[in-house]
């Protein structure tokens, strides 16, 4: 009788185990459900918060007035949520935890339609120790031109398969601005530096007023202390000719075309994020915000995350 006292015990024992694992892992599965459950409404509420600042952005940004460094709209105050934007990429904050940031294409480098000697400049200005620019810029001409022959320190078909990459030269203009990154001489950490200056929108001319601190060093040529100069003296007013920028940085960009320079271009870099703390979707688009008879505006292109 001991005996069979005890295999009970022990059996009874097993029999618990075995309730308790199985309430545990269901009280697990319904915590992962939940949580999945929550990050989905989260990610719902953040897709039509930001979609629907997209689309009245882009209803009021039509309609809106381009200063030199902003874009100031023409609808109420309570249609956006805010009544003016800068034009240089800085996020403003809307209500509904979205936040927009608009760049104008002129003060971007486009690599559309780009100078060899800015983009090394510009290699240069995000990191000075880079002794390859020239690799890089003779790389991205051989990647979009329709040869393939190789430029001195360029980079053709033969390359990229000596290196086992799994790519060639496109041969062809950029079609987004990843390929970059793909090119002989570029590495990861040296795009992201570079991304942020770049667009592949095209540009008329230059807006110093809208241009990030590199983006001023590699257009105009110039050194940090001049830098300074110019950001002390926007920080009161914009620049808006030759004379007040010679005198600044002893540079001119020299354009008899009025409203090209000095100016922002209507083709705008859009990122719309949606979510705080941490953005659970951003719209990435690159927009012509000139009418036509077809639409009032056009996406250029369009990346969602």
């Amino acid at each position: 009788m001991l005996n069979n006292r005890g295999s009970a015990t022990i059996l009874m024992l097993l029999i618990s185990m075995v309730i308790v694992t199985i309430a545990i892992g269901f009280n697990w599965l319904v915590k992962a459900h939940l949580t999945a459950a929550e990050g989905f409404r989260k990610k719902s509420e953040a897709m039509l918060n930001a979609m629907s600042a997209f689309d009245t952005l882009m209803y009021s940004g039509v309609t809106g007035t381009m200063g030199p460094r902003d874009i100031v709209f023409s609808t109420r105050p309570d249609v956006l949520g805010v009544q003016t934007i800068p034009l240089d990429g800085t996020p403003v904050d809307l209500p509904g935890n979205v936040s927009i940031r608009l760049q104008d294409a002129n003060g971007l480098i486009s690599l559309a339609r780009f100078d060899e000697n800015v983009v090394q400049r510009l290699i240069k200005a995000v990191r000075p120790q880079e002794a390859g620019s020239v690799v890089i810029t003779d790389s991205l001409l051989d990647w979009i031109d329709p040869d393939h022959f190789e430029r001195p320190n360029g980079a053709e078909d033969l390359f990229y398969k000596m290196a086992d990459k799994p790519y060639t030269a496109r041969n062809y203009a950029l079609q987004y601005k990843e390929e970059l990154g793909f090119i002989r001489g570029m590495d990861p950490e040296l795009y992201r530096k570079i991304a942020p200056h770049t667009t592949l929108l095209p540009n008329l001319g230059f807006n110093p007023n809208t241009a990030s601190d590199e983006v001023l060093m590699a257009y105009l040529a110039i050194n940090n202390d001049a830098v300074k100069k110019l950001r002390d003296y926007m920080g009161q007013r914009p620049i808006l000719s030759d004379t007040e920028l010679f005198g600044l940085t002893g540079r001119t960009i020299a354009s008899t075309v009025e409203g090209v320079y000095f100016f922002p271009v209507r083709w705008l870099e859009v990122t719309v994020s949606s979510g705080k703390p941490r953005a659970y979707y951003t719209i990435r688009a690159g927009v012509d915000l000139r009418q036509n008879p077809i639409s009032p505006y056009n996406v250029v292109y369009w990346n969602e995350e």
